[in-house]
């Protein structure tokens, strides 16, 4: 065996090394500068490894959130902000000072920082496939397949066809290994035209208010395909990437890609289902087996990269094994915030340091890519508008959604990095396909502003409250559901209302999801309705999200099957508790509803006392109650739902006068046709005194008032003379408010199980000092009264507000910044204690 070459210059070798074109970047550095002794030592933070870190990492987020507020106003995805972040961060612009990258970039600390990148993209990853079941993609109808494959293969074809001619227009001499590296290249390009970001996609349906649409269902359904095809195609143009090596390591290459797919689905996937169903019975997932799953992702991204794919899909793969149910929701909750908030931003700034302007040298290919790019997102939409055309939808709705899946993400960045890190790209392409992508996505969201989110439509119809001239005619109730518990007393209100085949009630109930940025909420759009309510699927599969999305569903279904005179169905509305209620006032419109029942925002506990369900659902009932198109209704729940099915309802109508309280009586008129119903009506009258306001208007409204009772009367007389329900109707004059009190106490000890009231009362004298102590103003000083703590009853309380044109230009102190108090709690006195004392 021949000794090794002594080389006898070194510092020849080393200018050799330099100067040849297969040369690699060397960089010399201390491997014990890890942390230092301190600045009172005279030691830089920035010539230490860990203080350089945390500060390129400080740089980074701060440079991301600083972005992200000054492109709020645009409303542009975060997308685009964390790219402008990283592009500001590279030599393309603050990389041009002088001395910046030394200090802040220096080359030494570039593996560090890419390996911090990358191991928080891998987790990344893993949540978005944790977020996609397959089984929501494979049970997608053939409308969603044809939008898929209409928004994937043209713009696959183009980057293809582009990227050979981009191949035909390089005359720069390359090595063998070179040219069969070339060769994936059109792969690359055509994966990255094809894809749409899934998670960026769910944020804009949902904040344009289409989850519950075609458009949005549809976009969703195409987005979750064509992210698996963006994956398939990124495997194989990685395969590809080793042809120089020979066929069989290609092959080899994709084989193990295959064989880690079928090892997560076929191994990991029936653990981690039977650990759901464990969960879903009630026991406790244990730190040791959300860490043993976390660090699966660590071993599925190894094996990955050992086999030659890649790291990020060997993570994307585990993901797609773990079932979104109670263990994929725990994992998403446990990761994701950090993920998304300081470590993917690594990645964005990584990104940002290879893009280089500097770098497009060569114009013809550079336009050649942009007109690409450009022809693929064109492409994308005159599809999605063709198949719209075939298969009978209108062709806005097709142009909508051929505009939706042209939102790009993080999918598309992965695929250009490893493209470039693969050498498959050079700098300059990258550099040109990195800022398309931005600029396709903030051009997106403008366009959707005005071709996706038309002018809001007036919709016009006559019923928009209970009471109605012909009092058999159907009444349309929309139920809003924030949990399966809201249920129990919603149904149970719509039986004391009386359906039946004479006098019928249509009921939708609206799933209320909130909308918090996890694109996981609105993958229950896409399930299919239940087929029959006594069926048992199994949920351990399932987000907590469906879970209770088909529990209500179920419910309604089931009493739609048992009662008589009501038709029933479910929808969703993923958004935020800030706009949750345009879908509220929208989904009413949609259905001409005359009454939306809406839950309280506090639930009774076991020992009967009342907690805040969520701070957000009191502002929310507030500003349904301003924009709402009907009557509008609050539920206070006590234990109405407890109620057993067939037996006597107990239940108290409270009048005031005025329009609000007509509404009440209105309702109180349905009851009387039910038999099982014990009701009671209480007028009160103000002694020596009478409407506020002209007395014209005080005449108009006795008036109106007198002829609502007389209706009343007239109905309960009828139903009583048949000896089907037991109906009282009472007189009451009073003082003040302490007698008024008294005499709904009075009412009380009988047993009532409901009370109904008005949200205004038209004794405003009588009520007006209790507005100083209202705590809930949204349900009106009585209803506040009813409600709170101090009134110690087990009654359930509704508060029926009738429909009004909303007055422009009013102010409620719930847009004040008082929160859902009229006063601060601090400055608000508390009640007086007469008015609890029986008289």
């Amino acid at each position: 065996m021949a000794a090794p070459k002594v080389s006898t210059d070194p510092l020849g070798d080393l200018w050799n090394h330099t100067m040849s074109p297969e040369r690699t970047h060397l960089q010399c550095f201390y491997p014990s500068k890890i942390t230092m002794s301190g600045i009172w030592l005279g030691d830089s933070p920035l010539d230490f490894s860990l203080p350089l870190l945390l500060f390129q990492i400080l740089v980074i987020t701060s440079t991301t959130r600083a972005a992200a507020l000054l492109l709020a106003p645009l409303r542009l995805p975060r997308y685009i902000a964390e790219i402008l972040a990283g592009f500001l961060l590279g030599p393309s612009v603050l990389g041009r000072l002088p001395h910046f990258s030394d200090i802040v970039f220096p080359a030494r600390s570039i593996f560090i920082l890419d390996s911090m990148s990358l191991l928080g993209l891998l987790y990344y990853v893993f949540t978005i496939g944790v977020e996609i079941e397959m089984h929501t993609v494979l049970r997608a109808g053939l409308e969603s397949f044809c939008f898929a494959a209409s928004s994937a293969l043209p713009p696959f074809l183009v980057g293809v066809g582009a990227g050979y001619v981009a191949l035909g227009t390089d005359n720069a001499p390359k090595t063998q290994a070179q040219l069969l590296n070339s060769l994936s290249f059109p792969i690359f390009l055509g994966a990255t035209f094809s894809s749409t970001a899934f998670s960026v996609l769910a944020r804009n349906i949902a904040e344009l208010k289409l989850a519950g649409t075609d458009v949005g269902q549809l976009s969703i359904s195409a987005s979750l395909t064509n992210d698996i095809f963006a994956w398939a195609g990124l495997t194989a143009a990685t395969a590809l990437a080793h042809v120089r090596y020979g066929p069989l390591l290609c092959a080899s290459t994709l084989v193990s890609g295959v064989l880690l797919f079928a090892a997560s689905y076929l191994i990991v996937r029936p653990l981690l289902l039977k650990l759901a169903r464990r969960a879903a019975a009630g026991e406790v997932i244990t730190e040791f087996q959300e860490c043993s799953v976390l660090v699966g992702v660590l071993v599925a991204a190894l094996v990955a990269d050992a086999g030659g794919t890649h790291a990020i899909f060997g993570a994307f793969v585990f993901g797609l094994a773990v079932p979104n149910g109670p263990v994929g929701v725990a994992l998403v909750e446990k990761v994701e915030d950090f993920v998304v908030g300081m470590m993917l931003p690594l990645f964005f700034a990584m990104s940002g340091l290879r893009t280089d302007t500097a770098k497009v040298t060569n114009g013809n290919v550079a336009v050649l890519m942009v007109l690409a790019a450009l022809a693929a997102a064109i492409l994308k939409v005159v599809s999605a508008v063709g198949v719209a055309g075939a298969i009978g939808m209108p062709l806005h709705d097709g142009m909508s959604i051929g505009l939706l899946l042209n939102t790009k993400g993080v999918i598309e960045l992965i695929i250009l990095n490893i493209g470039r890190n693969k050498k498959i790209m050079n700098d300059q392409s990258f550099t040109v396909l990195v800022f398309m992508s931005a600029l396709i996505t903030a051009l997106v969201s403008p366009l959707l502003a005005m071709v996706v989110k038309p002018a809001r439509r007036l919709v016009f119809y006559k019923r928009r409250t209970i009471a109605w001239s012909q009092p058999d005619a159907e009444l349309r109730v929309l139920a809003c559901v924030h949990v399966p518990r809201d249920v129990p007393a919603i149904l149970t209100l719509l039986d004391i209302t009386s359906p039946s085949n004479r006098s019928p009630v249509a009921v939708q109930a609206l799933h209320l999801i909130e909308f918090a940025g996890r694109s996981s909420a609105l993958l229950l759009i896409n399930a299919s309705a239940p087929t029959s309510s006594f069926s048992s699927p199994d949920t351990s599969g399932r987000s907590q999200v469906e879970t209770q999305y088909k529990h209500i569903a179920h419910a309604f279904m089931a009493y739609e099957e048992q009662a008589t005179g009501v038709s029933a169905r479910t929808l969703a509305a993923v958004s935020p508790y800030v706009s949750m209620h345009d879908d509220i006032t929208a989904a009413a419109e949609n259905q001409n509803s005359a009454l939306i029942v809406l839950p309280f925002h506090k639930h009774r506990l076991v020992d009967g006392g009342m907690v805040v369900s969520h701070p957000a659902i009191q502002p929310l009932n507030a500003n349904v109650q301003r924009f709402s198109p009907c009557t509008v209704g609050i539920l206070v729940d006590r234990g109405l739902g407890g109620v057993a099915g067939g037996a006597r309802y107990r239940v108290a109508a409270l009048f005031f006068g005025g329009r609000d309280d007509r509404e009440v009586v209105a309702l109180a008129t349905r009851m009387v046709q039910n038999p099982g119903i014990d009701l009671t009506v209480l007028r009160f009258a103000q002694k020596g005194g009478s409407f506020t306001g002209s007395e014209f208007d005080a005449l108009k409204e006795r008036k109106a008032d007198d002829a609502c009772l007389r209706e009343f009367r007239e109905r309960a007389n009828r139903s009583v003379s048949g000896g089907e329900v037991t109906v009282e109707y009472r007189e009451r004059g009073v003082f003040d408010a302490g007698e008024m009190v008294a005499g709904i106490r009075e009412v009380e000890a009988a047993g009532k199980e409901l009370m109904v009231v008005g949200k205004t009362p038209g004794l405003s004298a009588l009520t007006a000092g209790m507005a100083e102590w209202c705590e809930c103003p949204e349900l009106g000083p009585v209803g506040d009264l009813l409600a709170s703590k101090d009134f110690q009853t087990t009654a359930s309380v509704l508060v029926v507000q009738s429909y009004a044109r909303p007055s422009v230009g009013a102010v409620s102190s719930l847009e004040l910044g008082l929160g859902g108090d009229a006063m601060p709690a601090a400055a608000r006195p508390p009640r007086p204690s007469a008015l609890f004392i029986a008289s």
